[in-house]
């Protein structure tokens, strides 16, 4: 059982897929293969989500989706009721934000967890964010949790379409199958980016920052060091990560040696003495 659960959590940070119960699938009884659970992004990329998608927070308060626009959004599905990946993505989240240096939460950017279970409730919101505070203090801060207002039974399934999260629950396994990863939200509520699996960078999750809210950097003092940063990291679809934009960073090497040469050769042409007629006797 220790090697089934070990293998679970292996899956989960490999590949970002899992059950959220932390249960590795018993391959002779599950018949749900991981691979439906992987998100189309270019399907879903510029996606924008339903603004009246309404919601309850852990006191029961209603809001909409719409009502939290205005900054760039880290979006985290998750299941209150799970005891495994579910508690890893959002507590290695909240360890990880603290290093993103350039944006301040709740003043730059937010974080929302939604449950993508209909039978979480605003009490198990309140217990789950209890559990993290317990484990990561001021994880809270420009964090909110919410469960769907709407208890239909295709509710969860509609909302999580929208940004091609797929899940599904196991009767055999008593779990849900479902991808670890967070979506980065622009301020207008669309979909940017995706970062996978339950460890966090903090230099990944600031470049995913920088995505979503490329679309107000005009008008901020930090736009030129944004652009550079921007510019200087590209996203690797394959491995779900950002990393040097070596052919970028190659090519501004060799134009900023080529100008360097240049500048040094005129220089040493002016400092060179100039050359004095010589007369005849």
């Amino acid at each position: 059982m220790a090697v089934r659960r070990l293998a679970a959590w292996v899956l989960a940070l490999v590949t970002g897929v899992s059950l959220a119960g932390g249960r590795a699938p018993d391959p002779e009884r599950t018949k749900i293969d991981p691979a439906v659970t992987r998100i189309d992004e270019q399907a879903h990329l510029g996606n924008r989500l339903d603004r009246a998608v309404p919601l309850l927070d852990e006191h029961g308060k209603p809001f909409t989706f719409g009502e939290l626009l205005g900054k760039p959004t880290i979006l985290v599905l998750s299941y209150f009721g799970c005891d495994g990946t579910c508690p890893t993505i959002n507590r290695n989240l909240a360890r990880a934000l603290p290093g993103v240096t350039r944006f301040q939460p709740g003043k730059d950017y937010q974080v929302l967890t939604v449950s993508f279970d209909r039978q979480d409730t605003p009490q198990r919101a309140a217990e789950f964010i209890r559990q993290l505070q317990s484990e990561v203090p001021g994880a809270e801060r420009g964090w909110r949790f919410a469960v769907l207002a709407d208890t239909t039974a295709d509710a969860p399934q509609r909302f999580a379409k929208q940004v091609g999260f797929n899940f599904f629950w196991s009767r055999v396994d008593k779990t849900f199958l479902h991808p670890n990863v967070l979506v980065f939200l622009t301020p207008d509520g669309r979909v940017a980016r995706y970062l996978y699996g339950t460890a966090m960078d903090p230099q990944n999750l600031q470049l995913a920052l920088i995505d979503a809210d490329w679309g107000r950097i005009s008008e901020s003092k930090d736009a030129i060091f944004d652009m550079v940063t921007g510019a200087c990291f590209s996203f690797n679809y394959a491995e779900g990560r950002y990393q040097p934009n070596y052919a970028l960073l190659t090519g501004v090497a060799a134009l900023l040696f080529g100008l360097g040469s240049m500048g040094l050769g005129l220089w040493a042409y002016r400092r060179k003495p100039a050359r004095r007629p010589v007369h005849a006797h």
